[in-house]
């Protein structure tokens, strides 16, 4: 193979390469009336882009677009009958979420005003090169990408959520979180909708997050949407978005998130109303905001917990059955606290070092005292509990006082009420094992041998 072959390979790589990852994913609808620019358009765009459509008339690309959805619509504006931006404005009345480059040959300021009214995302001047319209469409979708991931972050900040720092934090050296890890990475490269259980304050939203971060789909936006307390009317608009006969209409939870992964909590509490919502969305794939006339087809994976027992809810006939089987593909299952109590000072480590970072305060030590009585907690508010444990530990200067009102009572593991009871003995006993041995009746390595075991 010559330099030149090796040269006019390494052109073609570039080329291929220059215009950003997003554009060999796009979906594109050319509308002109003149056939040599739909060639043009077809031919340039075929082989840079996932799906090229063409249509002759506003009529024909109404039709494409009743049938897909499209990234970014080549729009021209002077054609028979309507132009590109009364055709427009029509699409807007009744539901449209495609970026729109303009293509004109006359740039006169009426048309320029009109067209930023009506949401134009860019303009090119007739007659252009092929690179030109690659590159008004990348720059169209790396616009579109960043404005939706704003919407998700700006939802992030309205709801006070410090989460999407820990989004790939799920701490613990014990065997169960391990395993837990090795179950949410199984089940992140599966691209079907998840359900994950446990108690109040194991984590679910923190699941969730490292669920998305470690999938397929990480680089997409992470949308939230708690369904605790919401009316269907509101729970349909933030889901679905509305149109208002304006491009300014709201956009909803399922255009922001497109491609990426939306965490439905406690949809087990979800009024009828809106369950049967989910249901008829999830089953055809597609939805219609809220005044629009056009459904689109989605993308989004589902991630859901619940609050309570799903199944009981459905034997309870507070939940859908139809709902419950499209939601419960894959399990993810988080353990209580007190059912790996070994973790339970990595994590308190863990929120003493983020906590005083996030506070300005200093990080106070944790004794071993305060460790043994940290592990002989049962946590029934699992480690959202620990969390506040530690945070009043971090504005109090020490545990002493933060841990007054933390005792412990009865578990359902028999070893986990051999651990709170041996580790008791020894917080009575200052430390000592040698006489928490002896009062407990065992051999002194005995109780070596499974403080090592539980990390003191």
């Amino acid at each position: 193979m010559t330099d030149q072959t090796h040269k006019k390979q390494d052109m073609g790589q570039e080329a291929g390469t220059a215009f950003g990852p997003d554009l060999a994913k796009a979906s594109v609808l050319v509308v002109d009336d003149e056939l040599g620019m739909r060639h043009f358009l077809k031919k340039a765009l075929s082989t840079k882009c996932r799906h090229v459509d063409v249509a002759a008339t506003p009529a024909e690309a109404s039709a494409f677009l009743d049938g897909e959805s499209y990234d970014v619509i080549m729009l021209d504006n002077i054609m028979p009958g309507m132009t590109g931006l009364e055709w427009l404005a029509d699409q807007w009345q009744i539901g449209l979420r495609s970026d729109i480059i303009l293509m004109t040959a006359y740039a006169d300021l009426d048309t320029a005003i009109e067209a930023l009214r009506l949401g134009i995302s860019d303009f090119l001047l007739k007659p252009f090169h092929s690179n030109q319209v690659l590159n008004a469409i990348s720059k169209s979708l790396a616009k579109t990408a960043l404005k939706r991931q704003n919407t998700v972050l700006r939802q992030e900040l309205a709801a006070g959520s410090d989460l999407l720092r820990q989004r790939d934090t799920f701490v613990g050296s014990s065997q169960a979180a391990q395993t837990l890890r090795d179950t949410i990475e199984r089940a992140a490269q599966i691209n079907a909708p998840v359900v994950i259980e446990g108690e109040t304050g194991t984590g679910k939203h923190i699941a969730a997050r490292m669920l998305h971060s470690v999938s397929p789909r990480a680089h997409k936006p992470f949308a939230w949407l708690p369904c605790f307390g919401i009316s269907f009317e509101d729970f349909r608009e933030r889901l679905f978005g509305r149109v208002d006969r304006s491009v300014s209409s709201g956009e909803g939870i399922l255009n922001t998130a497109e491609g990426g992964v939306l965490f439905l909590e406690d949809v087990d509490l979800l009024p009828p109303a809106g369950q049967n919502l989910l249901v008829e969305w999830l089953s055809t794939g597609r939805f219609q905001p809220v005044g629009g006339g056009r459904s689109f087809q989605t993308d989004i994976r589902v991630v859901c917990c619940s609050k309570g027992n799903m199944k009981q809810a459905v034997e309870d006939g507070s939940f859908r059955t139809d709902l419950f089987y499209l939601l419960n593909v894959h399990e993810v299952w988080i353990p209580p606290l007190r059912e790996r109590p070994s973790d339970v000072i990595e994590i308190a480590e863990f929120f003493l070092t983020s906590l005083s970072a996030r506070m300005g305060a200093v990080a106070p030590d944790i004794s071993a005292s305060d460790k043994r009585r940290l592990m002989a907690h049962d946590w029934p508010g699992n480690v959202m509990e620990l969390r506040n444990v530690v945070e009043r530990a971090i504005i109090q200067g020490g545990f002493e006082r933060a841990l007054q009102d933390v005792g412990s009572t009865e578990t359902e593991s028999l070893e986990a009420v051999e651990q709170r009871h041996i580790l008791n003995v020894l917080q009575a006993c200052g430390g000592n094992k040698a006489e928490a041995a002896r009062i407990l009746g065992v051999a002194r390595k005995t109780i070596d041998r499974k403080c090592q075991a539980w990390g003191l």
